[in-house]
C-alpha cells in the first residue's frame, strides 16, 4: 500500500465515522421524538453536547488533514471536485463549531435547571434538529462530490448537486424556520 493510498484510506475512515455517528444521532432523535414524545429529544441533544468535543471535532479535524494530505500526494488542489469538497468540509464544520455545539451544550445545561418552559427547550431542540438535517445534506453532498469528482464541464452532476442543495435547504431550513413540522 502506496502513502497516498493510506491517506485516502484513512480519509474514508473518519468520514464513515463522522457521517455514520451523526446520521445515527439523527435517526435517534427521530425515533425518540417518534416512539417517546418530543421531550425525549433531549436526551439526543445532551448525547450530542457530550460527544461533539470529544468526538465530532477532531474526527472532522482528521477528516480534513487526511483529505488535505491525500489531495496533496494525489490529483493535487487545483481540481473542482477537490475545492468543492473543502468548500463543503469548511462549511459543515462551521455549522458544527458555530452553530450546532453552542447550541447543544447550551440545551443540555438548560434541560437540568429546569428554569427553561419545556416548550421552549423542545423548539431550541427542533431548531437544532433542523440545523444538524441540513448540515447532512451538505456532508452527503460532499461524499458525492469525493466519487463523482465533477469537472467545470459536468453541468449536468454540478446541476443536480445544486438542485439537491436546494431540495435539502426546502425541506428543512425552509420548514424550520416556518415552524412547519420538518419529518
Amino acid at each position: 500500500m502506496s502513502l497516498p493510498d493510506l491517506a485516502v484510506l484513512l480519509h474514508v475512515i473518519f468520514v464513515i465515522m463522522w457521517l455514520g455517528g451523526g446520521l445515527a444521532l439523527l435517526v435517534g432523535a427521530e425515533v425518540m421524538r417518534r416512539k417517546r414524545g418530543p421531550a425525549s429529544v433531549l436526551v439526543v441533544v445532551d448525547i450530542v453536547a457530550l460527544l461533539g468535543p470529544g468526538y465530532f471535532v477532531p474526527i472532522s479535524i482528521l477528516t480534513l488533514l487526511t483529505g488535505l494530505v491525500a489531495a496533496w500526494m494525489g490529483p493535487g488542489f487545483g481540481e473542482l471536485w477537490v475545492a468543492l469538497g473543502i468548500a463543503g468540509f469548511a462549511a459543515t464544520f462551521l455549522t458544527g463549531i458555530l452553530l450546532i455545539k453552542p447550541r447543544a451544550e447550551k440545551l443540555a445545561a438548560s434541560t437540568t435547571g429546569g428554569q427553561v418552559p419545556q416548550g421552549v427547550l423542545l423548539g431550541q431542540a427542533d431548531n437544532l434538529v433542523t440545523i444538524a438535517r441540513f448540515d447532512y445534506v451538505v456532508l452527503f453532498l460532499v461524499v458525492a462530490v469525493m466519487v463523482l469528482k465533477p469537472a467545470a464541464t459536468d453541468i449536468a452532476v454540478l446541476g443536480a448537486m445544486a438542485a439537491a442543495a436546494a431540495i435539502g435547504a426546502r425541506l428543512t431550513i425552509v420548514k424550520g424556520l416556518r415552524g412547519e413540522a420538518v419529518a
